[in-house]
């Protein structure tokens, strides 16, 4: 856990970062992580140490010669804070060629905006990336009757600092910078107060700036106060990407040095001798200025808080008191040397060591402790609440970037950080009631795809922080993904849960929805299984498969599908309205949890590595009609790792090592995309550790290839060890020629998930060519495929409840009620006239599938001898045909037709269909229900070799349009049926 002190520090106490005292006796970082020193090794054999390694100027300059998609760079800054920190003191630029000032710190700027108190590291929406609340500005001019010349809020571009890169020093916990004016800034931080020093030149004037409503995004309300030596006030402002919420941060800042004069502005009224000024929804509109002696040295303690003005003060008072601004730094830097030790790397070359180090730095911005030292902080819900003693509540998750690398780290390295992330995210829940995708600060704010949060909570809780409160969330995530899922947020939700897919006429980028979604409730079911759940977990198996939904089986590939059937014109090169910020060629890989599966209906090994092998020419192609991959986007992350299951690891490794050197650089180009609150370094981390958790959701971890010969991984305030050795691998030794875990022999290329729970060794023997080590058919890692041949669609409702299922696409659905009328009540056995078929109509409960949408579903049936096979079902938006196989005890198989009509056919009954079950009106979501007669069909019994027994009975791959409908399978043993009609 961070820092949460009860009191000032005594003169006899150690700086910042050593022991301190804690609310409820609550360890602080600097004994969590005591115990993490550099080994001997890693002292001798690194070039630069970790600390030292960090260039917070990778990822800050935009690379314009890429067209990609999104931003080509990290959006990332330099700055001071402490890991996972409430305050980010750091500048913010702007570029005269243009007037672009992008939200961030962009490396080819010339000015500098000012420094502020608040950063979001890496997130996209340029110019409206939100935080840089209460910025400040040194200003040496002229001041007229000691007021400021101009009013900032009509011409604060004339306050902008020009400054040279050659001025700046940036390192973990420490910025500074000499812009043009001549006053030398530096910045530090504890958890929730940012220090800074300001020193004027000699004999000029020494004037200090308080931009209170110069926030990135939307000012809604601003309010500034001096009072004595202090100056405070708020700023309302709108969340990241101005998608909808806004917050209220309050500042409380003292100085060591005496204020001899002044003034506020508000609009654009200059007042000399004001302590006050308000303003409304205006940039700039508000805001303070303070004049000190000439030539003046001027630190600033300055406390945030999002609870109010005398929390800001009291946090300030508490975690800085009476230090200096050079004992501040030096705790700042004392706190990220153990942060940054809790992996450490031998050998490498310092490029390398850059690289990874500055990558496990950016790792650790987000999320952030909201709470202040007294334990207040403001709700979801608006309301003031005290988090638990030696808890912290964290805000600010980019859940559908973060889910697929930087949350399973956090977990790995602070498993306490990791409870506490858990528990605020339920937290969270309980006050909204709802799963927000993307909350920025208190804010439940939906701005990506998915529904991911429920992906980071069961990651972390797989990688064991598990001191949280776990049945709260299973709970809440069942009562609100199940159907009519009233209490969800996810985008057609609705659809998904209960037709099985989102069909593509919704946009919204609806198809990757889809597998988003499947990816999500493979997370809530793996958590239900951990927590002895099975029916929850059942029930969230089945909807994990729903990617199978969305597989087209004539083209290999995952599509949109339409009602009418997919959309085979659908350029899937083509960044659209159906996949998220990648193309469908890109997402076609994305099935973490079940890819093997995914394999097989690609065509099977050899298809798939072709297809991989094309797809990996080029890493990092973008969307623009292409076919290579986004590695600098996430939906491409877990993509090189199909190799491991393809029983060529090698390839793995290759790919790998080909994306660390060809897209990751020194230089502040040196990330090749928004960095996401940490998501893409996250993801280099784990490349680097040669281990990642490509199966989102639990704590397996797929092997690729570790980058340096010998790393240990140790997890703050535990007893959990990684040391991973890789002797040879610095060379020209890249590939896996055999492994020990835990020092006995293994040839799979994987490890579970107690590895990541409990630690342990790997100690590899690398090889200069690839071998056989990975390859066998037992190697290769898990493919979860559970609820991959339950059914997958609800088609029947209560009336007044349509919102419990959706059987065409139009949100109608078969009535539970005429269906029981008509002899279809659940369970009941409907014969097929005197053919000997009898089937028997599924015992459901509402809300619940009833029904398979064919997608190479395995029925069993149990070794019985047949004469003939028959299946109840209809088709929507129809008719609709397939090809089902009967496989037989023996070993050998027989295809069948599926042909069903449509539900509405008035009295067209084709392929010989009968209609067994006719119902006389159709529930609707809205609640309402028609007169439209709907029908259920039973097909034509085919004949079956009456000499065989009947093992099983596989559902058609697809169907050629429509949407097909099976309830039930049945045989029969009377005399052998005639082969059905071809046709009308």
């Amino acid at each position: 856990m961070w820092e949460v002190v009860s009191g000032k520090l005594s003169r006899s106490s150690p700086p910042l970062g050593g022991r301190r005292r804690l609310v409820a006796g609550a360890l602080a970082l600097g004994a969590l992580l005591g115990s993490l020193v550099p080994t001997a090794a890693a002292a001798q054999g690194s070039t630069i140490d970790a600390f030292d390694a960090v260039d917070q100027f990778i990822g800050t300059q935009l690379d314009t010669t890429q067209n990609k998609g999104n931003s080509a760079y990290g959006n990332t800054w330099p700055g001071a804070t402490v890991p996972f920190g409430m305050v980010q003191p750091s500048p913010t630029t702007y570029r005269t060629s243009d007037g672009d000032q992008k939200g961030g710190y962009e490396y080819t700027a010339d000015k500098l905006r000012g420094f502020g108190m608040t950063r979001l590291s890496g997130t996209g929406c340029e110019g409206r990336f939100s935080a840089f609340d209460f910025p400040v500005l040194p200003y040496t001019g002229e001041l007229p009757g000691y007021a400021l010349p101009k009013s900032p809020a009509g011409a604060i571009t004339d306050y902008y600092l020009p400054f040279d890169h050659k001025a700046e020093k940036a390192e973990p916990g420490y910025y500074s910078v000499k812009p043009a004016n001549g006053v030398r800034t530096e910045l530090t931080a504890t958890t929730r107060t940012a220090v800074s020093r300001y020193d004027f030149p000699a004999r000029t004037n020494s004037t200090l700036i308080f931009d209170v409503a110069g926030s990135n995004n939307r000012v809604y309300g601003s309010e500034v106060r001096v009072e004595g030596n202090t100056v405070s006030g708020w700023v309302d402002s709108a969340t990241v990407c101005e998608v909808g919420g806004r917050y209220r941060a309050y500042f409380s800042a003292t100085f060591d040095q005496p204020i001899r004069k002044f003034g506020t502005w508000t609009g654009d009224t200059v007042t000399a001798g004001s302590g006050t000024a308000q303003a409304g929804e205006a940039k700039h509109g508000a805001g303070a200025y303070l004049v000190f002696d000439q030539g003046a040295k001027v630190t600033a303690k300055t406390g945030m808080s999002y609870v109010s003005i005398a929390n800001a003060a009291r946090n300030a008072a508490t975690e800085v008191g009476k230090h200096d601004f050079d004992k501040v730094r030096d705790g700042a830097a004392r706190t990220w040397r153990k942060a940054l030790n809790t992996v450490q790397a031998d050998g490498g070359t310092k490029a390398e060591r850059v690289k990874f180090f500055t990558a496990l730095y950016h790792s650790m911005l987000n999320p952030n402790v909201f709470d202040d030292v007294n334990g207040e902080y403001t709700g979801y819900d608006g309301k003031v609440r005290k988090v638990a003693p030696g808890r912290h509540f964290y805000v600010t998750y980019a859940g559908w970037d973060t889910y697929r690398s930087q949350s399973q780290l956090v977990a790995l390295l602070f498993p306490k950080v990791g409870d506490d992330i858990n528990q605020s995210i339920v937290d969270m829940v309980t006050q909204t009631g709802t799963w927000a995708n993307w909350p920025h600060l208190n804010q439940a704010t939906q701005k990506m795809s998915g529904d991911s949060l429920q992906s980071v909570l069961s990651s972390i809780d797989a990688f064991g922080s598990t001191d949280y409160d776990r049945e709260a969330a299973l709970a809440s995530m069942v009562s609100t993904q199940s159907l009519p899922a009233k209490g969800s947020l996810r985008a057609n939700g609705y659809q998904f849960a209960g037709a099985g897919f989102i069909e593509n006429r919704k946009g919204n980028v609806a198809t990757s929805t889809t597998l988003e979604y499947s990816i999500d409730d493979f997370g809530i079911a793996q958590l239900a299984q951990r927590l002895g759940d099975k029916k929850s977990y059942q029930q969230f198996m089945t909807r994990a498969q729903n990617w199978q939904n969305v597989f087209d089986d004539q083209t290999r590939q995952i599509r949109p599908r339409e009602r009418n059937g997919f959309d085979r014109n659908f350029n899937l090169a083509e960044r659209g309205d159906q996949f998220d910020q990648a193309t469908g060629i890109q997402y076609g890989w994305l099935v973490p949890q079940n890819v093997g599966t995914l394999i097989e209906k690609r065509g099977g090994t050899d298809a798939a590595m072709k297809d991989l092998d094309a797809h990996t020419q080029k890493l990092d192609e973008g969307v623009y009609n292409v076919g290579g991959a986004y590695l600098s986007n996430q939906p491409s992350f877990s993509m090189p790792y199909v190799y491991n299951w393809l029983g060529r690891p090698d390839k793995t490794a290759d790919v790998l090592r080909r994306a660390v050197g060809e897209m990751y650089g020194t230089t502040p180009t040196g990330l090749p995309g928004n960095d996401d609150l940490g998501s893409l370094s996250s993801w280099y981390v784990w490349a680097n550790l040669g281990i990642y958790p490509s199966v989102y959701g639990t704590a397996n971890l797929v092997i690729g290839t570790p980058m340096f010969e010998h790393i240990k991984v140790k997890s703050a305030g535990g007893d959990r060890v990684i040391t991973i050795k890789a002797d040879g691998v610095a060379g020209k030794k890249k590939y896996v020629k055999s492994l020990k875990v835990d020092r006995k022999e293994t040839t799979r290329s994987w490890v579970g998930e107690d590895f990541a729970r409990k630690g342990g060794t790997l100690d590899f023997t690398m090889a200069a060519k690839p071998g056989t080590w990975g390859t066998g058919a037992g190697d290769v890692p898990p493919s979860y495929t559970d609820g991959g041949d339950s059914r997958n669609n609800t088609g029947t409702t209560p009336a007044g409840q349509g919102n419990l299922g959706s059987l065409d696409l139009s949100d109608n659905s078969l009535s539970r009620e005429q269906l029981a009328q008509a002899g279809a009540a659940p369970g009941a056995r409907l014969p097929l006239g005197d053919t000997g078929v009898e089937f028997r109509w599924p015992a459901t409960e509402p809300g619940q599938p009833d029904n398979w949408i064919p997608h190479g579903q395995r029925i069993e049936m149990d070794g019985v001898r047949a004469t003939g096979i028959s299946f109840l079902g209809l088709a929507t938006n129809g008719p609709s045909q397939g090809t089902a196989t009967v496989e037989y005890a023996d070993g050998t198989s027989q295809e069948v037709a599926v042909q069903l009509t449509d539900w509405t056919p008035g009295t067209t009954y084709q392929f010989g269909n009968t209609p067994l079950v006719t119902t006389g009106g159709r529930n609707n979501a809205n609640g309402t229900s028609d007169a439209t007669q709907a029908k259920v069909f039973a097909t034509a019994p085919q004949a079956l070799d009456p000499a065989k027994r009947v093992a099983a009975v596989v559902l058609p791959q697809g169907s050629d349009r429509g949407i097909m409908h099976v309830f039930d399978v049945a045989l029969t043993t009377k005399a052998a049926p005639q082969a059905p009609a071809n046709g009308r």
